[in-house]
């Protein structure tokens, strides 16, 4: 009697842990990098593309992307909290290849509130250059299915 009603725990406790894991699927955004000016002198000066693919597991925040055709080398590249078209402040950094084309990549630990801000599509890629310190590329983070329809 006792060993069914611990086969039944046992299994009971699985079914937890399988939806657990379910429950935390993984989650792809896709950031497309652009010119974004910063100020009116950059407007002419920003070269540049690239695209940004990133993993959010759990809170885990992988990130693996590449940029071309800047104007100039790179300096660094960050993940910024701002609404789409709205500048925001340095939330984390990202390596960066230190010429005007090259990889992206990280693995961050996300907060809960950057995982909501991440969701609400307020997070974004920025690339910053020699020649444009502010920033040249930038691209804001959205479900990866937003750019298949």
């Amino acid at each position: 009697m006792k060993l069914g009603r611990l086969s039944s725990l046992f299994l009971f406790g699985l079914s937890l842990s399988l939806l657990t894991v379910t429950a935390q699927a993984q989650e792809v955004y896709r950031a497309r990098l652009s010119p974004m000016p910063t100020t009116p002198q950059s407007v002419t000066d920003i070269t540049g593309e690239g695209e940004v693919i990133l993993t959010l597991n759990g809170n885990t925040l992988s990130i693996e992307g590449s940029f071309s055709g800047m104007s100039s080398a790179t300096t660094m590249g960050h993940i910024h909290n701002g609404p789409p078209a709205q500048p925001g402040p340095v939330v984390h950094r990202l390596e960066v290849t230190a010429a005007s084309e090259g990889d992206i990549s990280a693995e961050l630990e996300l907060t809960d509130e950057q995982v909501t801000s991440l969701r609400n599509n307020e997070l974004y890629v920025q690339i910053h250059s020699e020649n444009n310190a502010p920033g040249e590329l930038r691209g804001w983070i959205f479900l990866r299915g937003h750019f298949e329809s």
